[in-house]
């Protein structure tokens, strides 16, 4: 690649390449087509040129003819003529025949003189074979002797021309002139009408070819090719050439198409064009070499090749010396971005796709670096503005350099921070998906320093940051007649409030500081907002809280503390203790309502209050059993929650939630205490009535109100207590055990049945058999026998 062009498939010298030809084919594909419609152009105009030149030809050999034709029609009508040929008169005076054909040949002689272009005529007498001429009458043979006696035209010939009969037409003859050379000439041939089937004489005019052709030979025409004059029967009767016509011309064609092409035996090639005389039904025919002919369009076309051939042999040069020229500095951007970015071995390519390639690679390396410089540099500024509110410049640089490399301008005296805490980000972070928390909380910031940046544009300057979880913004106020600097402050605050809820649905709370005129109270100012920003704990979120307004307020604030007597603190303790929630929470209710609403009081004293409340609880829930077990062990989060409250409502809120907890906390740990105490009693109660059955179940007495006098109850309220507890009731129990008695007494020999339902309270013994075999199974008697086998 270092100095030779590389053609490949993909390369932008093929592409160069085919662009140039296709400007360079453009002017040639022109050019043949200017050639294509000039010739046809020409071809035309040629075409007509000859044809108007023939028309010429014929207007001019017509006018001959035409006088032919005239002095012929004057001889035939003539009256001498007709007496002569028509008239009886001979019948009777055969001596005047003679007389009249001399007074003929007379009159003939005044027509010579009144047709000068006529060279030579004649009429021929059939009836005694003579002719007639100006001035004189010859026979026949001397006349042929005379006028035209040649080896080419026989006597014979000349007699089987004259004696037609019903003839009139031109054709070509030879005659002997005056100074006895034969010259060709062209006849007119007219024959008289015949009577009795015999011809009765021929007129005959003659006109040399040298006269006709004298009076075209000028014409360029006649220059330029060859021109024939044909009769009906395709005779030629005058032509200037000594030449005849080609054996195999097509006379057809003479008949159909005004011009056409014609190729000779010998290989020769032809133009020939051909009008006919509508008068004198003649074919004037011309014939002229097609080289000739295409002389000029040869010449054109020569011309058109020639140019074409240099324009192509000249643009091909430039081609290659531009496409080499201008290929270079490609040639070279290639080599230069191939350093970097390498080229497969034998790899086709197209030099524009690499450079753009290479290009883009290189921009979006660039892009990059700034980027990562200008997140560099927002984060070296963002540290400035940090250290800058925080008082912690290194005192070595000065403020002024520092401010310059981060296109900060702070050249007006009034100086303010502001600080922006984020109340409510939950629905914007809805609207946000396939996105981290933590990019989530960046793009957050990101929007919120743009705008409170933008507002402060306007007319005044502003520099936010991120310092621990909010937002600072450096204000540099630009003093203007008439405007306070804090309403401006606080109107800022406003918009940005405003702007960001209905836009984002982000929620904030900002706190404004004094306004100073140093940059070295930048840092006072700074913890002026974070004091005022404190207050979000007693005023709420979504405020706008100013510093000086704060001050204010806190001059007018009572001296005597929080209220929170002792008696009050006795009566949460115990509502709390005893799980009452409705009375807890009025008793809460209550200290909020007296201490916010009536007293107002300061955010150390709100903090303290908090912490009071919290231990009140927590020695509520204290007495109600071992601390380990308590509710705060087992639920550490409250506590921690509550501490982080951020305003007075939410503190409120955390409390009752709290409260809610654990009062139902203690209610069921009461609960359970009682119920405890209750199942001990009535297990007392089961085992003295148990002691009361055994002691007496040989009393015949013995049943459920017995044991209800006896232990000062209902006795259905009683057997529903034993049966709650021991599962089953009073009068079950009593069977039970006399059963259980009786099956003792049974076990002895000697005692019978009887005996044994006696001994155990039963007074009846079918009641006794049915009651054993109720809870045993089987009867005494059987069981008495089963123990004895």
């Amino acid at each position: 690649m270092k100095n030779k062009i590389i053609f490949n498939g993909q390369s932008i010298v093929l592409t160069w390449m085919i662009s140039y030809i296709v400007i360079l084919l453009l002017p040639v594909v022109i050019g043949l087509l200017l050639y294509v419609e000039s010739s046809r152009t020409l071809k035309e105009e040629i075409q007509q040129a000859n044809d108007s030149l023939l028309k010429q030809v014929r207007e001019v050999m017509d006018n001959q003819f035409k006088a032919m034709e005239q002095l012929n029609f004057e001889i035939t009508w003539n009256v001498n003529m007709q007496e002569l040929l028509y008239s009886n008169k001979y019948e009777a005076f055969p001596k005047e025949y003679r007389y009249d054909i001399s007074q003929i040949a007379r009159n003939l002689s005044i027509y010579k003189t009144s047709y000068p272009l006529i060279d030579s005529f004649y009429v021929y007498l059939f009836k005694d074979q003579s002719v007639i001429l100006p001035t004189t009458v010859r026979p026949s043979a001397f006349a042929y002797q005379t006028l035209h006696m040649s080896d080419d035209f026989s006597f014979s010939a000349w007699q089987d021309i004259v004696n037609r009969t019903n003839f009139k037409g031109f054709i070509p003859m030879a005659r002997i002139g005056d100074d006895n050379k034969l010259r060709k000439t062209v006849a007119y041939i007219s024959t008289y009408p015949v009577e009795h089937n015999q011809p009765l004489a021929t007129n005959v005019i003659m006109v040399d070819q040298s006269r006709i052709l004298g009076a075209i030979q000028n014409m360029e025409i006649c220059n330029r090719g060859h021109v024939f004059i044909l009769n009906n029967e395709n005779q030629i009767l005058a032509s200037n050439s000594a030449n005849a016509l080609p054996g195999d011309f097509p006379y057809d064609k003479l008949e159909t198409a005004p011009n056409f092409y014609f190729s000779g035996s010998s290989g020769e090639k032809y133009e020939v064009f051909n009008i006919q005389s509508p008068r004198s039904k003649l074919k004037y025919v011309s014939i002229m070499p097609s080289t000739i002919f295409w002389q000029k369009a040869a010449h054109i076309r020569n011309l058109t090749y020639m140019s074409m051939g240099i324009s192509l042999l000249g643009g091909g040069i430039l081609t290659f010396f531009f496409l080499r020229r201008n290929y270079n500095p490609v040639r070279r951007l290639v080599h230069a971005f191939s350093k970097k970015q390498a080229l497969a071995s034998g790899q086709r390519y197209n030099e524009f796709h690499f450079i753009q390639e290479a290009v883009d690679s290189t921009l979006l390396e660039m892009a990059d670096f700034k980027s990562k410089m200008e997140q560099q540099r927002h984060m070296v500024r963002s540290h400035f503005i940090e250290k800058l509110l925080k008082g912690k410049l290194d005192r070595r640089i000065p403020i002024a350099e520092a401010l310059t490399s981060f296109d900060m301008k702070l050249d007006q005296k009034d100086f303010a921070v502001m600080l922006l805490v984020v109340d409510t980000s939950a629905p914007f972070f809805e609207r946000i998906t396939h996105t981290s928390d933590e990019d989530k909380w960046k793009l957050l910031h990101f929007i919120i320093m743009n705008v409170v940046e933008e507002l402060l544009s306007k007319r005044h300057r502003g520099y936010a940051t991120e310092i621990d979880d909010s937002l600072a913004c450096l204000v540099n106020l630009t003093p203007e007649d008439g405007v306070n600097g804090k309403d401006e402050l606080l109107l800022i605050a406003e918009e940005t409030q405003s702007f960001l809820a209905a836009t984002y649905d982000i929620h904030l709370t900002i706190s404004i500081s004094s306004i100073y005129e140093q940059i070295s109270s930048i840092p006072q100012a700074f913890l002026e907002a974070l004091d005022a920003m404190a207050y979000k704990l007693v005023m709420g979120g979504r405020e706008i809280l100013a510093y000086d307004d704060l001050q204010a307020n806190r001059v007018c604030e009572p001296a005597s503390g929080y209220y929170y007597p002792m008696q009050v603190e006795q009566q949460f303790m115990y509502a709390v203790k005893s799980g009452e929630l409705e009375e807890a929470q009025r008793i809460l209710a209550e200290i909020m309502n007296k201490n916010f609403e009536i007293r107002g009081i300061s955010v150390s004293l709100t903090k303290c209050l908090m912490l009071i409340l919290i231990t009140t609880m927590m020695k509520s829930i204290s007495e109600t059993g071992d601390i380990q077990e308590s509710f705060f062990v087992r639920n550490p989060k409250l506590i921690d929650r509550l501490l982080s409250s951020k305003t007075v409502q939410e503190m409120n809120q955390y409390l009752n939630e709290m409260l809610v907890q654990i009062c139902a906390y203690t209610a069921a740990k009461r609960q359970a205490a009682i119920s405890q105490t209750r199942q001990k009693a009535l297990q007392q109660l089961v085992e003295e009535i148990s002691a009361f059955i055994e002691d007496n179940y040989s009393d015949a007495n013995l049943n459920v109100t017995l044991i209800g006098s006896h232990f000062d109850r209902k006795a259905t309220y009683l057997s529903k207590l034993f049966k709650d507890y021991a599962g089953e009731g009073l009068l079950d129990r009593i069977n039970k055990v006399r059963i259980d008695k009786s099956k003792q007494l049974l076990r002895k020999q000697e005692q019978s049945v009887g005996d044994a339902a006696y001994g155990v309270g039963f007074n009846d013994i079918n009641a006794f058999i049915r009651v054993f075999k109720k809870v045993e199974g089987i009867t005494p008697g059987k069981y008495k026998e089963l123990i004895e086998k």
